[in-house]
């Protein structure tokens, strides 16, 4: 008889040692800590943020968010910093699962690390788990569950969120399976919140519900052990049967923080837009013109980013996050998409709405293609028209910062700087607002808990 997904994962979990855990496991972690970080300041200052503020503002607890002066509860921080740390989408992406993992476990960790007066090693170790527990579930259940409908940054982010909680409470390994358990009973979250406020506040509400399945498993609480296998579990209910079960072995021998590892993005909109603005700043720079030399452009995108950039003419900052018209009407005049691009007045400014007309996007049958899902599963192939009559084409199919070309150190840095700029924060004079939650550049990677 096969042992359950839940008491695989709470094995590998209680029983799995910091030492144990690559250098470079390790570095990839502290990368991924910092950049969240860095987004979940930037969405303080989200209208979303502020709304949830007022409804878990006075639930005061030990934990910090960042968007509220007074402590919070553990679950009240894992929400509010939850929705901030996915309110500009600019959180990073695992193509495992398609999926904001980061965006879902760090929050439910720095609460239960904050909570339980964590090491350092501690909260690493538990972030790890809980990400690597996240993606290994997404990988069991292939991409047919992102292409069903459901939004696997909830559906599989509940596992790591309780997973990463899990460990900093110290569940045993029963109480731990109890816990997953409740994962697969209770998972869900559709794409169709794609555009409104309820994609970040899923995010946040999904972390919470990670630090509660693991306070209460802990209290003694029992949950279904096999909450994924059993017909009316995760498998069936939500993947129709689908599963490469065999997947769950590899937990601990191949680390998926390294392969395939995440993107860490460079512009604040879905990720299925960044190769396509890669490839149209690429051509611009290549023929040296500006947006006012250029008749149209012309996207040709696979199923992934055609099925994900959905607006054509957003509306709001939720919507242009959305569309590939707008990112690249945004690229046009800026090279990239900048966080202030996201607010209303820039998107109904004349000039966006002009350079948007200028955009059209297909669906490539041959971008779409198995192999090429695989290798290039965002990738963009741009025309550029000009006035003058000329054109030229290229092909993106690995954006700037995805895992085969990752951010360096300083651009890393520069994203985190204008994070905290944007939020109106200063990153460098350590102010008391940031001094408890926010990391520090230069501090980060070795001082990952004592901050918070």
């Amino acid at each position: 008889m096969s042992i359950a997904f839940s008491q695989q994962v709470a094995d590998w979990s209680t029983s799995l040692d910091f030492d144990e855990i690559p250098d470079d496991v390790i570095k990839a972690a502290q990368r991924s800590v910092f950049d969240t970080l860095g987004v979940i300041a930037a969405g303080a200052s989200h209208s979303v943020v502020s709304s949830l503020i007022k409804v878990y503002g006075d639930n005061t607890g030990p934990c910090s968010a960042i968007s509220s002066k007074r402590k919070l509860t553990a679950e009240a921080a894992a929400i509010v910093n939850g929705a901030a740390a996915h309110a500009w989408d600019f959180d990073d992406t695992s193509y495992t699962g398609i999926m904001h993992g980061s965006a879902v476990v760090l929050p439910a960790a720095l609460a239960a690390a904050q909570e339980t007066d964590a090491s350092e090693e501690e909260f690493i170790s538990a972030f790890i788990v809980g990400s690597e527990v996240a993606y290994t579930l997404a990988e069991i259940c292939t991409h047919s569950h992102y292409f069903s409908g459901w939004w696997s940054t909830a559906t599989f982010g509940l596992s790591g969120a309780t997973a990463a909680a899990a460990c900093l409470y110290g569940l045993d390994r029963a109480q731990f399976t109890c816990a997953m358990g409740m994962c697969g009973a209770a998972a869900g979250g559709g794409k169709i919140v794609f555009g409104t406020d309820g994609k970040p506040f899923l995010v946040g509400e999904t972390a919470r519900r990670g630090v509660e399945f693991a306070k209460t498993a802990a209290a003694g609480l029992s949950g279904p052990i096999n909450g994924f296998e059993n017909p009316g579990g995760f498998y069936d209910l939500l993947n129709k049967g689908v599963t490469e079960a065999e997947a769950i072995q590899s937990l601990g021998a191949r680390w998926r923080m390294l392969e395939p590892g995440l993107l860490i993005k460079t512009n604040p909109v879905c990720s299925a837009a960044h190769a396509a603005i890669d490839q149209l700043s690429s051509l611009m720079n290549e023929a040296g013109v500006d947006a006012g030399q250029i008749l149209r452009v012309d996207a040709e995108v696979p199923k992934l980013v055609y099925i994900s950039l959905i607006y054509a003419r957003p509306e709001t900052p939720q919507q242009a996050q959305f569309s590939l018209p707008y990112a690249l009407a945004c690229t046009l005049m800026h090279g990239c998409v900048r966080l202030d691009d996201l607010l209303e007045a820039e998107i109904t400014s004349s000039e966006k709405q002009s350079l948007m007309d200028k955009v059209s996007m297909t669906l490539s049958q041959e971008l779409s293609s198995d192999q090429m899902r695989r290798l290039h599963p965002e990738s963009a192939k741009i025309t550029l028209h000009l006035i003058d009559g000329s054109s030229l084409s290229g092909f993106c199919g690995q954006a700037y910062g995805m895992p085969s070309r990752p951010l360096t150190e300083n651009d890393l840095t520069d994203k985190f700087q204008s994070c905290m700029e944007f939020a109106g924060l200063s990153s460098r004079g350590k102010p008391e607002k940031i001094q408890k939650l926010l990391i520090l550049s230069d501090e980060v990677m070795s001082n990952s808990v004592s901050l918070c």
